[in-house]
């Protein structure tokens, strides 16, 4: 199975484009989405989110981990929309210290199938960087002086943390991010986003009464919300059955993981690759159905 975790609700629903209707539970406290062998846990924002990865990781037995959202631009180049599949997020609380190349990467063999499965749906997508803050970069400027740093090409909360937790539990991360403002926007700060992720419409629409200039703004910031939302959709939609359904791809990931973890691979390979086709065939229908996406 794979287990996305994913800051906000828009996020989560991003994850069963594909028509699924996923089960809500809770999970350590947490509010974790299920369809198939697809679960995807909602984090909140920031920091908070390692400590409600670390928390769910061990109820389930996935065989990748992925952190998927929107994020802001730092490239100047890059548009709302743009995918990138990054290779690897530092954390800014890094920068000048003596562990400045510190770093969490992701699968190299996920990397190549996110690009991959994005190159076949029509999608702009790249191989890129992140960087994981745990303030909201406003401005143009405070984007400018995170790629000054190491040249990143996107900026969120939450990658970072997940894939340290991934990393300590020795299972393939991958982390996906969708550009929703670009480098030159800048946003309006509100108070009607949570920290659990959830968007608060009540208190926004008493904020936005009082400040009526913000309007045009925040309409242009939806707009690019929503291409940026709507890329990421497209790409979860055909990305996660493909990885949570065919054997072959499934078995890839297991002998990768036995890889890594240094077990002996005459036995745990052999039971990974066991458990993934199982996975797979007990829900082939709606690994299959999708056949497009696979």
């Amino acid at each position: 199975m794979i287990l996305v975790f994913a800051a906000m609700y828009g996020e989560v629903q991003a994850c069963f484009g594909f028509g699924a209707e996923p089960e809500p539970r809770e999970v350590a406290g947490y509010p974790v989405f299920e369809a198939g062998d697809i679960a995807v846990c909602q984090t909140g924002l920031g920091r908070r989110s390692r400590d409600v990865a670390a928390a769910v990781l061990p109820h389930f037995k996935p065989q990748a981990v992925l952190s998927a959202g929107v994020a802001g631009g730092l490239h100047p180049d890059l548009r709302a929309g743009h995918l990138i599949v990054c290779s690897h997020v530092h954390h800014a609380q890094m920068r000048g210290g003596a562990i400045e190349d510190a770093s969490v990467f992701s699968d190299e063999h996920l990397v190549s199938l996110a690009l991959e499965t994005a190159r076949d749906a029509g999608l702009e997508a790249t191989l890129g960087a992140a960087v994981t803050v745990d303030d909201v970069a406003w401005t143009p400027a405070e984007k400018a002086d995170l790629r000054s740093w190491k040249g990143h090409d996107v900026v969120e909360m939450e990658s970072y943390w997940i894939g340290e937790v991934a990393r300590e539990a020795d299972l393939p991360y991958l982390a996906l991010r969708s550009v929703s403002d670009q480098a030159a926007d800048a946003l309006v700060e509100t108070p009607a986003l949570k920290p659990d992720g959830e968007f608060d419409m009540e208190t926004f629409q008493v904020w936005i009464q009082d400040h009526p200039e913000h309007a045009p703004l925040l309409a242009e910031q939806a707009d690019r919300n929503r291409r940026g939302m709507g890329a990421l959709t497209s790409l979860l939609s055909a990305l996660l059955p493909r990885l949570a359904g065919p054997p072959a791809s499934c078995a890839r990931l297991a002998r990768r993981w036995t890889r890594r973890s240094g077990a002996r691979r005459t036995t745990s390979c052999a039971r990974s690759i066991r458990r993934a086709t199982g996975l797979a065939i007990s829900n082939r229908t709606f690994a299959w159905r999708r056949s497009t996406c696979c």
